[in-house]
């Protein structure tokens, strides 16, 4: 099934992928869609609820803390998880981001992912559009 809102590419050495969304918590979505797709994750049954809470003084630097926060619990609970409630907001001079996921064991990883990365990363408005690339190391 194509997601016009995800879309994989080519980096040297790396993978990445170029994520759009209406909304901040869209573009969040679809980067973990976008992380799973990449990983080719396969998971089965339901383990728990997991809420996630992090604070960030930029977009980018929180989207980097949310991939890397999923990729630490798929690594050392392995578990994934689907996003069931998302919130970002700003106060007090930073971005805050709250998810409720439902996580289940995984079965399968296709391709290991170490880390999402800073590289050009800049999440970027037009035309009401959000649109950013994220680049992972493998």
């Amino acid at each position: 099934m194509k997601n016009k809102n995800i879309e994989i590419i080519n980096h040297t050495a790396d993978i990445g992928i170029t994520v759009r969304g209406s909304t901040l918590e869209e573009v969040f979505i679809n980067s973990l869609k976008g992380l799973y797709k990449i990983m080719g994750v396969k998971s089965n049954g339901k383990v728990d609820c997991l809420e996630i809470s992090l604070k960030s003084e930029k977009i980018e630097d929180l989207l980097v803390k949310f991939l890397n926060e999923i990729l630490y619990y798929m690594e050392t609970k392995k578990i994934s998880g689907e996003i069931e409630k998302i919130k970002i907001y700003f106060k007090n001079g930073e971005y805050n981001l709250f998810v409720k996921l439902k996580m289940a064991k995984i079965e399968k990883i296709e391709k290991e992912v170490k880390a999402a990365t800073y590289h050009n990363l800049n999440i970027e408005k037009i035309d009401d559009k959000y649109k950013t690339t994220i680049i992972f190391d493998l």
